[in-house]
């Protein structure tokens, strides 16, 4: 058996998963940095509540239906 060859295989397998690994982690970064700035964008896009003109309204809530 050729020893050198089989350690040859194996480093380069081994580096080769090294790289498809560093791929995944940056296209699952990526994907996070996307999903970060559209719900940045979705939460800017909310308009703020507005208050009652009558400030007691709202305030009593009927747990007894």
């Amino acid at each position: 058996m050729d020893i050198n060859g089989i350690a040859s295989g194996a480093i380069s397998q081994a580096s080769s998963q090294k790289t498809g690994d560093a791929v995944g982690v940056t296209v699952a970064r990526k994907a996070m940095d996307i999903q970060a700035d559209a719900a940045a964008q979705l939460i800017s896009s909310v308009t703020p509540a507005k208050t009652a003109s009558e400030p007691h309204l709202g305030n009593n809530i009927d747990v007894r239906a």
